[in-house]
This record gives C-alpha cells, sequence and structure tokens, in this order.
C-alpha cells in the first residue's frame, strides 16, 4: 500500500499522539483520534460489505472508538489506563488488517 492511506495507521499514531501528551479532555488530539477511527471503521464497514471484514472486528474496533469517547468527553478523570487498553486493542486489530 504504498503512497495510499492506511486509516488504521493513521488512527493508532493519533491515538499515541493523545496518549504521549495526555491532554485534558475535549482537546483537539481527540477530536483528530476520533476522527481517524472513525475513517477506519468506514473502511471495515466497507470491506464487511464486500464480505472482507468480519462484523467481530468491527463490535472490537466500535469498543476502541466508545473508549477514546469516554477520554474525549470524561464525565469525571480523563480514563487513561482504559485508554491504555483501547490502544492495545486497537494495534492488534490493526496488524490483522494492515499489516506492517
Amino acid at each position: 500500500m504504498a503512497g495510499e492511506a492506511r486509516p488504521g495507521r493513521a488512527a493508532l499514531a493519533a491515538l499515541d499522539q493523545v496518549l504521549a501528551h495526555r491532554p485534558k479532555k475535549d482537546d483537539p488530539a481527540f477530536a483528530r483520534a476520533t476522527a481517524c477511527l472513525t475513517a477506519f471503521r468506514d473502511e471495515l464497514i466497507a470491506g464487511h460489505r464486500r464480505q472482507t471484514c468480519t462484523r467481530e472486528r468491527l463490535t472490537h474496533l466500535n469498543g476502541v472508538i466508545s473508549v477514546v469517547l469516554a477520554g474525549h468527553f470524561p464525565l469525571g478523570d480523563v480514563p487513561w489506563d482504559e485508554l491504555d487498553k483501547a490502544r492495545g486493542w486497537l494495534s492488534d486489530l490493526v496488524d490483522v488488517i494492515e499489516p506492517a
């Protein structure tokens, strides 16, 4: 995929940026990570329609998006431990879908 956008890798990089800087809630870094994650989800939805992506993978990614949104708009403190876990889930998913 040289020269092509890899939405999963972009989402992982955006989430890494959030985790590296640990911004306060409602920060542009969270917005970027959310946008990248939803672009990746759009790719998986298209893959599901072509029967090249499983519903399980979509469910997995939706879980990651939910955790990131909980960090973007937390009811209390930003759930950094959960965001770290979600990063691991995303990394596993990206490694399967967009191998290095």
